[in-house]
């Protein structure tokens, strides 16, 4: 190997964000440097262990948590002695804290010891340049590195004997849950709390979208919101709903994510004594089963739990016993998006005790809970057929534990006839997978997320995406739409800003006329996706021997199912998608996707055409100025049909 300079980089604590550190991995290989990716969810231990390696060793946090994570910096730099004499340069990057101005975080971390701070997303030629300029300074050699960690964060092979497609017995989930609820003191509370019916307080969630469905009504639109302290989360989610949320939800914090309850504990505190929210997110296994209840019983609206990692049982304990309605995640795109070492097979058994869990609280008390699919993913130039496969395979494994109430979820890509097609075949293809497999009771709706990538820093762009976002989700006949706010990318939004997005998306669904459609455009977009999802599909159903889920798991270790940006050992991460001039999302790197001749040429002719307008042959290039160009504001207008390159 040549001499080079060596860059470890890799995400630290709870934070799941991937995408960030994928892009920065191939643009230092491109620029010269050796480049080791260690992921996500990495103690900061992990990285001093391997800094002697390396000559600049990037950590990134984009959840906000990065003080939680970072307080042992001092004392690690003394104790880890590196005995090489080179300078060891640090960098930290991304949106590294939910309250402090940028000033404050970039004084509280060069302070600690860190070379360089960005509190906010900057474009990689900066970093790249302030990279070259310390490692002048510093008069840093290059060296032969060798492949020290060619075996780190390999592919495991996927153990059959643990996986298990059938219902889970009485039995077997009552074992379970007496090791589950052992996880933090307030598991107590589910075992001697009586289960009263919120529901018929608030109504669920399932009869107010399967409602609004037959009826063919504008889809419902729900905010996001989260914040450490109760009294605060109550307030703001009462205020929401005085002015027009049709759904009141919390996302669950980073920490509690991850399991990691003391530190959800800290930052609870830490906000109560500092009196703003030190969290991204609201603890719901911090307060308990009766603690979570009033929440609900203050609220009018249907209440459904976003959570975000890959085991949730334990907070979904507290949450069904609390009278929770509707609870988000499932087997794949709460495993491949957001873990590093959790294997399908081990996320396929937890997700099978949360909805036989949720099945059971219909079968006992009437109450169907909604389960949603996260089909947003890794969040970043997913073509359509990639969220509609994952959304089917968890369709049918939840409907074999008893879940009767289906949410699917997709992710705005910025096409608009792309979007509408997706959307549709979504909701018919899920449809006709669970009729093949005999569920035919299960009422499915479909959740509309909002764009998930970076957001224009711009307000007015990002008030005309918002507006013209929920023109797209009305066409396409979308049940609910996932609601963002125009400050995405300039703060934390209050609760003015999400009063503002819910209204100004309700006025954009009002607009939503059928003329804007490209009839042709989006009757071709569906037959593409519909072929792309068969031949998927019947590669899963054959590798599985006619069962979706034992196929599925093999899928993913074979690569038929590989979902680009994941973080986790276990997905190939061979598939790469670009946009096209018309900003529709299409395949540059198939992997092993078994797709036919016709299909591939499809996608290679438009990227071609991408390719040769943009006179740009690297694909790092394309991808930066896909990930970065909505967030730069370097886009005529929303959507991008007909004018992303011109």
């Amino acid at each position: 190997m040549t001499e080079k300079h060596a860059i470890l980089i890799g995400g630290i604590g709870d934070d799941a964000h991937s995408v960030g550190i994928g892009l920065l991995e191939l643009g230092f290989r491109e620029a010269g440097f050796h480049v080791k990716s260690i992921g996500i969810r990495n103690s900061l231990v992990e990285f001093f262990k391997l800094a002697p390696f390396f000559d600049a060793i990037l950590i990134s946090n984009k959840n906000g948590h990065a003080e939680l994570y970072l307080q042992d910096f001092n004392r690690l730099l003394s104790e880890y002695q590196l005995k090489e004499k080179n300078a060891k340069l640090w960098y930290l990057g991304g949106s590294l804290s939910v309250s402090e101005s940028d000033f404050a975080i970039k004084k509280r971390f060069l302070n600690m010891g860190f070379t360089n701070v960005y509190p906010r997303p900057v474009p990689f030629s900066e970093v790249l340049n302030n990279i070259k300029r310390d490692i002048e300074y510093h008069n840093i050699p290059k060296k032969n590195n060798r492949q020290r960690f060619a075996n780190m964060n390999k592919q495991k092979p996927v153990n059959w004997s643990e996986v298990h497609t059938g219902r889970l017995t009485d039995e077997q989930l009552e074992k379970e849950r007496k090791e589950v609820l052992q996880e933090w003191p307030t598991g107590t509370d589910v075992l001697h709390s009586e289960y009263q019916k919120v529901a018929a307080v608030t109504g669920t969630l399932d009869e107010l979208l399967w409602n609004n469905k037959v009826k063919n009504k504008t889809p419902v639109f729900q905010p996001r919101t989260g914040v450490a302290n109760i009294e605060d989360q109550i307030e703001l989610l009462q205020y929401l709903e005085s002015e027009g949320s049709d759904v009141s939800s919390v996302q669950l914090d980073a920490a509690s994510r991850s399991r990691l309850y003391h530190r959800a504990e800290e930052g609870r505190l830490l906000s109560l004594e500092r009196k703003s929210s030190q969290l991204n997110g609201f603890p719901i296994p911090i307060y308990g089963v009766s603690e979570v209840r009033r929440l609900l019983l203050s609220l009018k609206r249907p209440f459904q739990l976003r959570g975000g990692g890959p085991d949730h049982r334990f907070t979904y304990e507290i949450a069904l016993k609390a009278g929770v309605s509707a609870l988000e995640g499932g087997f794949i795109c709460y495993c491949l998006p957001y873990d590093k070492l959790t294997s399908p097979v081990e996320s396929l058994k937890r997700w099978q005790f949360v909805d036989r869990l949720a099945a059971r609280y219909y079968e006992m008390f009437g109450v169907a809970i909604n389960r949603e699919y996260f089909g947003v993913l890794t969040a970043t130039l997913i073509e359509p057929c990639l969220a509609i496969i994952v959304n089917i395979i968890q369709a049918v494994s939840s409907a074999r534990q008893g879940i009767v109430s289906i949410s699917c979820g997709y992710a705005e890509q910025g096409n608009r006839s792309q979007d509408i097609a997706a959307v549709t075949v979504l909701d018919e293809q899920v449809n006709h997978y669970l009729r093949k497999y005999g569920f035919t009771n299960c009422r499915v709706t479909t959740v509309y997320h909002q764009f998930m990538a970076a957001f224009p820093a711009d307000y007015a762009k990002a008030e005309e995406l918002i507006f013209n976002s929920s023109i797209t989700a009305t066409l396409a006949g979308a049940t609910k739409v996932m609601v963002k706010t125009a400050v995405e990318a300039i703060r934390i939004p209050d609760r003015y800003d999400n009063s503002k997005a819910v209204a100004l998306s309700k006025k954009g669904a009002l607009c939503a006329d059928k003329s804007l459609l490209n009839h042709e455009k989006i009757k071709e977009e569906k037959q593409l996706i519909r072929k792309e999802v068969k031949q998927i599909m019947d590669v899963i159903l054959e590798l599985g021997n006619g069962d979706i889920i034992k196929g599925a798991i093999l899928a993913i270790e074979q690569g038929v199912i590989d979902i680009p940006w994941s973080p986790n050992i276990y997905n190939r991460n061979r598939v790469v998608c670009v946009r096209d001039v018309e900003g529709a999302v299409r395949f540059h790197d198939f992997g092993n996707l078994p797709f036919s001749e016709s299909v591939k040429d499809f996608h290679h002719q438009k990227v071609h055409k991408r390719k040769t307008m943009e006179r740009d042959p690297s694909i790092f290039s394309l991808l930066e100025k896909d990930l970065s160009r909505i967030w730069k504001n370097e886009y005529q207008r929303w959507p991008l049909d007909g004018h992303y390159v011109t």
